[in-house]
């Protein structure tokens, strides 16, 4: 699973690890204060879309340039072992209303919750993405 191998390669990090660019704008922080905030808005996503029986809005959209910045600018001046407890606690909190829901029930609209299992399954995941890019940045810095 993904998630877990994200959390447990950040928990091996250095303090300097933090600071390493991982593209032009965003350091190994910055990307994961952007997961605490995507895996934070998740658990209220899978209610509200469970209710509506809509697609979450970022279905609706390919701009996150602002969504991403405005986590950056809320979990960006956490600690990185602050971080990596949000991000824990978030995805309890996931996986919580998952369980809540059921997941069968959740699988069986694949067209609305597909993306939840993505992230778990797809070697492509946003998690499996990030994971690789501070990977790759810290062997090169």
């Amino acid at each position: 699973m993904f998630k877990s191998d994200f959390i447990k390669y950040l928990k091996q990090l250095k303090p300097d690890d933090w600071n390493v660019q991982v593209t032009d704008k965003w350091t190994v922080k910055d990307v994961v204060a952007h997961m605490v905030g995507w895996e934070a808005i998740d658990p209220a996503a899978i209610r509200e879309s469970w209710r509506t029986k809509k697609r979450p809005w970022f279905y609706e959209t390919d701009d996150y340039d602002i969504f991403n910045q405005k986590c950056i600018d809320k979990y960006g001046k956490y600690a990185p072992r602050q971080l990596i407890a949000m991000l824990e606690k978030f995805q309890a909190l996931v996986r919580e209303e998952i369980n809540r829901i059921g997941e069968d029930n959740l699988r069986k609209k694949p067209r609305i919750f597909g993306w939840l299992f993505e992230r778990e399954e797809d070697k492509g995941s946003h998690y499996n993405h990030h994971l690789e890019q501070i990977r790759n940045a810290i062997i090169k810095a």
